[in-house]
């Protein structure tokens, strides 16, 4: 079912994409993620009687296609389909096995995001732009890692999730050469995805576990091909 539903919506974002309707741009999205140290992302610190455990977000990035619907010269909206990857790394001293080492994991997920955009002009041939939004979030399978000694296991709390989604950028629109644009984006679930359980290798019970927030802010770098008009011209 999970399948399916992705399926039939990278059919639908192609044919918005790639058919003839007019109006529409569509093009290719990355950003470069790193963890949000301003509002529960970042390092967390876990300390406990013979065990300190550091849980942090590392560079991840996202990829994939966006389309835009241009209304007018100013007002916009925007959505598209993306993987992303989030890279994690916990890091666990422990005095009561001498242990002092680090597991990395990542989460793979896909994002279907819906903006509203502002653009305003500031030359002859580049605009201002901010967008406000909202995201669905689909997370397809758990995460497992270990080493000799320590075990990370990530569970999701739903394979399908929410986020508020807010954009900030500068778009160049060279004459019959498309659209090159560069912004800084941020993302914050609605509520946190994943928990992380922690504990010794092979065994059942977790020592600790941590909730992950998953929100980041990246820089955002996208190209769109050359908009079609809604109207021909005469």
């Amino acid at each position: 079912m999970k399948k399916t539903v992705l399926f039939v919506t990278i059919l639908l974002l192609g044919q918005l994409v790639y058919g003839q309707s007019k109006g529409y741009s569509g093009g290719f999205q990355f950003k470069g993620m790193v963890a949000n140290n301003f509002l529960s992302g970042g390092t967390e610190t876990i300390g406990l009687d013979s065990v300190q455990i550091n849980n942090s977000q590392k560079f991840g990035y996202v990829f994939g296609m966006t389309i835009r619907k241009q209304f007018n010269k100013t007002l916009a909206v925007e959505s598209g389909l993306r993987f992303v990857q989030r890279n994690y790394n916990t890091k666990i001293d422990s005095t009561f096995g001498n242990y002092n080492g680090s597991i990395d994991y990542r989460i793979i997920g896909y994002e279907i995001p819906f903006k509203g955009m502002v653009r305003l002009r500031a030359s002859d041939h580049s605009y201002f732009s901010v967008s406000l939004g909202a995201q669905l979030d689909f997370y397809p399978s758990d995460i497992f890692n270990e080493d000799n000694e320590w075990q990370v296991e990530v569970r999701r709390v739903s394979w399908i999730q929410g986020s508020f989604l807010a954009n900030m950028g500068w778009e160049i629109h060279p004459p019959n050469n498309g659209t090159f644009y560069v912004g800084f984006s941020f993302n914050q679930p609605f509520a946190d995805p994943f928990v992380a359980n922690i504990g010794l290798y092979n065994t059942p019970v977790a020592i600790a576990n941590t909730k992950l927030n998953a929100s980041y802010l990246s820089l955002d770098l996208r190209y769109y091909f050359e908009q079609k008009n809604d109207r021909p011209s005469k």
